[in-house]
């Protein structure tokens, strides 16, 4: 007799490396298949390097992806695993990629170049990019792209991506059916961004197709002293201090307006609103903008905009440049470090951690840096740091100006009480028994132990 089960490998107490299993007979879907962030446990910290060849045994053997029947070539395992190879599996297997943050996808790629992977178009134009600039994930293989509120098949198990609002380009919940019932997953969501209307039109559309279960995340929620109750209330609206990705610009340009000197800026780019946003600040204080080869590429091709410059970078000036690197130059004017000092006021210039020496060539003083969500992302990060002894050394003053890709804890608990789930599974947090039903139950679920899904119900196998 065929029945439902949901397995949870990763991402139940830690920030990403969210992996779920949801299997119906002999078929399957696993959804996502990220990699923890923790630079301060990671052991690859820029010394230890990567053996290309042996990615996968060795992230097994290092704990950083599970063991999981099925999903990996025989080629990539060693010959005493007793994982079963995917070419031994005879069950029907798809992964779903909610979204393009590393802590979704970063092992993508060592899954089985057999198993069909799914994402949405926009997140298939946006990896695209990223792969021609160097940031795909390792390993090699294609994307099939679903569609928006648009159901497809694995086997008896129907799965319907649903839009919701990140930091990113592309982000998607999920409807998982079959025969025994269905369940979403959420993703990574926000009520502050671009798009608040697109998580009421999330809520309203898994409410039409109806669900047992719900996967939340709650990435924003801290400890009692961090989040107090009070702040665990429903509520849709935004507090007055915080700041959304519509309002940053014009704060931006508040700020670059009164600097008399050189605009910094430090970005993620796979947030392509915050590029647009950078665009709007730079326009609204009379600054040119002047991106790094590599969110230039991405601007250009996504955004299908050309009203910014190209860094010449130490790596443009003194490297044969590869073809994505001429092509972009054909397009958009590059500018060295000696024309911006001529008028060092007159740009807002995006430093990227990497790229932090490069500010040892330009003129900062009475300069901001304008701290954007960018690498490193906080105190926890050995490496910010690194970047204040930069900033320190060359004289540059620092401001926290970003917005992140979670909901704040309140919205988190509006969207939960509005989608009032029989169960509420939430995971993607260091404190996930914080997040609570409105009338439904919680489960926490332990790693690699089944859940079956039945009448309503999920019961440990």
């Amino acid at each position: 007799m065929n029945k439902t089960t949901l397995t949870f490998y990763g991402g139940l107490n830690t920030i990403g490396g969210t992996i779920i299993s949801l299997q119906y007979g002999d078929s399957r879907v696993i959804f996502d298949f990220g990699l923890v962030y923790n630079p301060q446990k990671n052991i690859f910290d820029g010394h230890i390097k990567l053996r290309r060849n042996a990615l996968v045994r060795d992230y097994l053997k290092l704990g950083i992806i599970p063991n999981i029947d099925g999903i990996y070539s025989k080629d990539d395992l060693s010959n005493d695993s007793t994982i079963v190879a995917a070419d031994g599996y005879s069950g029907n297997t798809a992964v779903l990629v909610s979204h393009l943050h590393l802590d979704h996808i970063g092992a993508m790629g060592l899954i089985d170049a057999t198993i069909p992977v799914y994402m949405t178009e926009d997140s298939l134009r946006l990896y695209d990019t990223l792969d021609v600039i160097g940031e795909g994930v390792a390993g090699n293989r294609k994307y099939q792209t679903c569609h928006y509120n648009q159901s497809f098949a694995v086997g008896d198990i129907s799965i319907t991506p649903l839009q919701v609002d990140h930091d990113i380009l592309g982000a998607c919940a999920f409807h998982i059916e079959t025969p025994d019932g269905a369940i979403i997953y959420t993703g990574d969501v926000r009520m502050h961004g671009s798009h608040p209307e697109w998580i009421e039109a999330f809520i309203t559309k898994a409410k039409k197709l109806g669900f047992d279960a719900v996967i939340m995340e709650g990435t924003s929620i801290r400890s009692e002293e961090e989040t107090p109750e009070d702040m665990l209330i429903a509520n849709k609206e935004l507090s007055e201090d915080t700041l959304t990705e519509t309002l940053l610009p014009f704060k931006m340009a508040d700020i670059l307006t009164e600097t008399k000197g050189l605009g910094v800026f430090n970005i993620y780019h796979r947030n392509i609103d915050r590029i647009h946003g950078i665009l709007q600040a730079g326009k609204k204080s009379g600054r040119k903008v002047v991106f790094e080869a590599e969110t230039a590429q991405l601007a250009l091709t996504l955004m299908e905009s050309k009203n910014f410059l190209v860094y010449e970078s130490d790596e443009l000036r003194h490297s044969s440049l590869s073809e994505w690197r001429q092509n972009l130059l054909n397009q958009i004017p590059a500018i060295s470090y000696k024309e911006i000092n001529e008028n060092p006021n007159q740009y807002l210039v995006q430093n990227s951690y990497a790229s932090s020496l490069e500010l040892f060539d330009l003129h900062v003083e009475d300069g901001i840096y304008l701290h954007s969500d960018g690498v490193p992302l906080g105190p926890y990060d050995p490496a910010f740091e690194n970047l204040d002894r930069i900033l320190q050394l060359v004289g540059l003053e620092k401001i926290h100006m970003g917005t992140g890709g979670h909901a704040t804890p309140q919205n988190l608990k509006y969207i939960v009480d509005k989608l009032d789930p029989a169960i509420l599974i939430p995971l993607h947090s260091f404190y996930p028994e914080r997040l609570k039903p409105k009338t439904g139950v919680q489960l926490l679920p332990q790693y690699g132990k089944s859940y079956v899904l039945s009448k309503g119900k999920l019961t440990e196998l």
